[in-house]
């Protein structure tokens, strides 16, 4: 009976939990390097607040209809 996963790309519950570990790593880098560029550009700072601002409202709406 053939096997469905080719041999040497198995799955385990360790490589899986090692490329998980990797993506977040990355990530929290990648986040890092976001909030360096927008606190030495403060025009960036602006997108960024008025996104806040938004979502603030939003969520305040939200609860106002419950």
């Amino acid at each position: 009976m053939p096997s469905t996963v080719a041999e040497g790309a198995a799955l385990t519950m360790a490589t899986v939990l090692s490329t998980i570990t990797e993506v977040f790593t990355a990530a929290v880098g990648w986040v890092g390097t976001v909030a360096e560029t927008v606190a030495g550009n403060p025009l960036l700072l602006i997108g960024v607040v008025i996104g806040f601002i938004g979502t603030g409202i939003g969520l305040f709406s939200r609860l106002l209809r419950v």
